[in-house]
């Protein structure tokens, strides 16, 4: 499948095994300079594959530890200084080749090395391939504060073949389908029905149908000022969630967590009709994702006050009203705190 997204003029194709097609794709800038940044686990999962990938192409690779912690200033100062060191210049593309963390320090290298140089994204976790790798989000974490610094920058193209999910464990697919799961409770009733009851996933339908539902929100709003603030559901309370667990919680967990507390808040402040969040969490007990996660309001609140969320005093939150619509509130602290607490109440 292609999805050509025409608002910033790039390719997503999404395939399974044909990697002659990315090796077609790069060969169109076979004289360029390419730095393939990744982590130890993805590199060591597929170091062969990569390197015949890559052959023929002047290549380097940038290896990081796995996990939340790399994405950090220390890595991203060190990629910089690696590029520098090697010459690169504004000809010359980074190529993200792994899940979440990888993509969002490679994006953000890319977008401010000289000012912004092309890159690529190959995706190999569910998470990456249905949310991070496309809609040009990225950064770092500070100050053990989730992506406090970063820019919006989109790549050239996006190579997703879910034949990388073949040695994913299951609570990493797990870690995309959360999110999947809320792309359902955003727009689509139909997405949430067949989820909730099926035993095999069909990768190539659900990460088609979840690329266009993110694109829809993303399109017209690139800097996340209007509508792209609705795919943030769940996320107010989630990013709190994965700060406080230390990242014991991975994103997509905190972020299903998120989506749950705002749906039961949402009916108790009689703005959805039903109580919706008691289906969610059949759903999520279906696939073993967790429901519920306890923590203490005051501390999840002092998190959330450097929320990028806040504007003058605000916070804006998503509400879900029924499965497949959702409506944005902008409120004070003090509402956001009873929120909180309508959501954790009488799990």
């Amino acid at each position: 499948m292609k999805i050509q997204v025409k608002e910033n003029n790039y390719t997503i194709d999404i395939v399974y095994k044909c990697d002659e097609k990315l090796r077609n794709y790069l060969f169109q800038n076979k004289d360029a300079k390419y730095l393939v940044i990744t982590d130890e686990n993805v590199y060591n999962l597929y170091s062969e594959r990569l390197k015949n990938i890559m052959y023929g192409l002047n290549f380097y690779i940038f290896k990081f530890p796995a996990g939340e912690k790399s994405k950090s200033m220390e890595n991203y100062i060190n990629i910089n200084k690696f590029l520098l060191e090697n010459n690169f210049n504004r000809g010359d593309i980074i190529i993200a080749f792994g899940g979440g963390v990888v993509g969002d320090i490679s994006g953000f290298v890319a977008a401010t090395y000289l000012r912004g140089i092309d890159f690529i994204s190959v995706p190999t976790t569910l998470l990456s391939m249905i949310d991070s790798s496309v809609g040009g989000k990225n950064g770092i974490n500070f100050m053990n504060l989730k992506n406090q610094i970063g820019t919006f920058y989109f790549p050239k193209y996006v190579y997703i073949d879910y034949s990388f999910l073949e040695t994913l464990d299951h609570r990493n697919i797990n870690n995309g389908l959360a999110e999947i799961f809320k792309y359902s409770v955003l727009k689509d009733k139909n997405l949430f029905d067949y989820l909730k009851s099926c035993d095999k996933l069909n990768y190539e339908k659900i990460i088609y149908k979840s690329l266009n539902i993110k694109l829809d929100f993303v399109k017209d709003d690139e800097k996340d000022r209007d509508k792209r603030q609705k795919l943030n559901l769940g996320h107010t309370i989630g990013h709190g969630i994965e700060s406080i667990s230390n990242y014991k919680l991975n994103h997509g967990e905190s972020i299903g967590i998120g989506t749950i507390y705002m749906a039961r808040a949402a009916y108790k402040m009689g703005i959805a009709e039903s109580d919706f969040s008691k289906e969610l969490i059949l759903a999520f007990k279906n696939h073993n994702l967790p429901t519920s996660y306890d923590f203490d309001t005051d501390e999840i609140l002092e998190i959330l006050k450097h929320d990028k969320k806040m504007n003058k005093n605000l916070i804006n939150v998503i509400l879900p009203i029924k499965i497949g619509e959702v409506i944005n509130k902008k409120i004070t602290f003090d509402e956001l705190r009873e929120i909180i607490d309508l959501g954790k109440e009488n799990e």
